[in-house]
């Protein structure tokens, strides 16, 4: 497994957050719950949306547990993916 680059924040894709959600068949809330923010904040929504686009590395690992995701670069905000935005 790679390792986080290493700054406080890392960006997130919103394409493979939400290609991973919906892989794991959580709603936006569960996700939420399960990463230990408030389910009514809208705040993986800001995220998948882009409104939203780095989190703090402790968020990101907390989001990838709530994913399952255990290729972690996998979800990390690439060059290729700041092009389909």
């Amino acid at each position: 497994m790679d390792e986080l680059p290493p700054r406080d924040s890392v960006a997130i894709d919103r394409f493979q957050l939400r290609r991973l959600r919906h892989q794991a068949r959580r709603t936006q809330a569960q996700v939420a719950e399960a990463a230990g923010i408030k389910a009514d904040s809208g705040y993986i929504g800001h995220l998948e949306r882009g409104t939203r686009t780095h989190v703090s590395r402790d968020m990101f690992e907390r989001l990838c547990t709530a994913l399952g995701v255990q290729d972690r670069p996998e979800l990390l905000e690439s060059a290729s993916a700041a092009v389909r935005s």
